[in-house]
């Protein structure tokens, strides 16, 4: 039985010797399933993702995080990798792998300019090429504008647009603030879409076929052009479900590296028979997105992990 453990659950049998009674016996029962070969659990690098945000603020205590990873999975790995069509599961020394994603993450530029920092910019020619006239008034209709395009509207040529899109996407991952607002802004605007029963009305007359049941982001997953954001079908599906429930409102993260995260971790879960974890908003968010995809993985809390043992007898 392959069982998908989040970071918080590693975690917590690492440090085992400290916990109480009560937690003592939920994560000796855990740790036993494994060291007996009842069940069987990988690590993935969503996890690498979670441990070098923690190595980032200390990193005294990686190697300790990873030895113990390794002695539970065995070096057991899922990983998506970019572009292929289907998940790997294969074994690859995690202290390897977190070290070669150490080194990408250190050298992955946090600005437009720094990619050209080191060559000649080929997209200097975007200068010369300047946005619509209507451009700008979009400054004066929402402060979002502002601050998604600050350089367009110095600049206002092709340039400045294409920098202000690689930005935004990384300072949301930094900006916690950044991140909430533009959430809040998303939210306000499919409320207003859902409020405004002319426009809803308009769009089913024009996708007559559509069962009058959908909501706006059922109808937009069902009719609205396919884009591909992976060579494998069923990661952009998970991904792209998982975000959709985040941004409900319910259960929702102030943080975009932690929601990115929680979605890779639920699409790894989504390769094994249980995923466990601690988090209610990882929870939540994971068994919505498998019920909506109608996915078999059973999601539950460490305390509940009596239904791993009773699915083994």
């Amino acid at each position: 039985m392959n069982v998908y453990f989040d970071l918080n659950i590693f975690d917590r049998i690492e440090k085992i010797n400290s916990l109480n009674d009560d937690e003592s016996i939920i994560y000796s029962e855990l740790e036993n399933l494994i060291l007996s070969d009842k069940i069987t659990v990988p690590y993935s690098n969503a996890h690498l993702n979670d441990l070098f945000r923690g190595f980032q603020k200390n990193p005294n205590y990686i190697d300790g995080h990873l030895e113990n990873i390794k002695r539970l999975t065995k070096n057991l790995c899922i990983c998506q990798y970019w572009n292929h069509n289907k998940t790997t599961w294969h074994f690859r020394e995690i202290k390897d792998f977190f070290n070669e994603k150490q080194s990408e993450w250190e050298f992955e530029p946090q600005s437009f300019e720094e990619l050209f920092e080191e060559g000649p910019n080929p997209l200097l020619l975007l200068k010369l090429m300047p946005l619509p006239k209507n451009w700008k008034l979009g400054y004066q209709q929402d402060p979002m504008f502002g601050m998604m395009y600050p350089m367009s509207k110095i600049e206002n040529n092709m340039y400045g647009l294409t920098a202000d899109i690689f930005n935004f996407r990384t300072r949301l991952a930094s900006d916690y603030g950044l991140y909430k607002t533009f959430k809040v802004y998303l939210i306000k605007g499919l409320n207003k879409i859902r409020s405004n029963k002319e426009m809803l009305k308009a769009i089913r007359g024009n996708l007559k076929d559509s069962p009058k049941h959908l909501d706006i982001f059922e109808m937009a997953e069902k009719y609205a052009p396919k884009s591909k954001t992976s060579g494998n079908e069923n990661y952009s599906r998970v991904i792209e479900t998982f975000y959709k429930y985040d941004l409900k409102g319910y259960k929702t993260d102030a943080n975009f590296n932690n929601m990115f995260d929680d979605s890779l971790h639920t699409f790894y879960g989504a390769h094994c028979d249980f995923f466990v974890t601690n988090d209610d908003r990882c929870q939540y968010k994971a068994e919505k997105t498998y019920e909506r995809l109608k996915i078999n993985t059973k999601v539950i809390k460490a305390k509940d992990y009596l239904q791993i043992k009773n699915c083994i007898n």
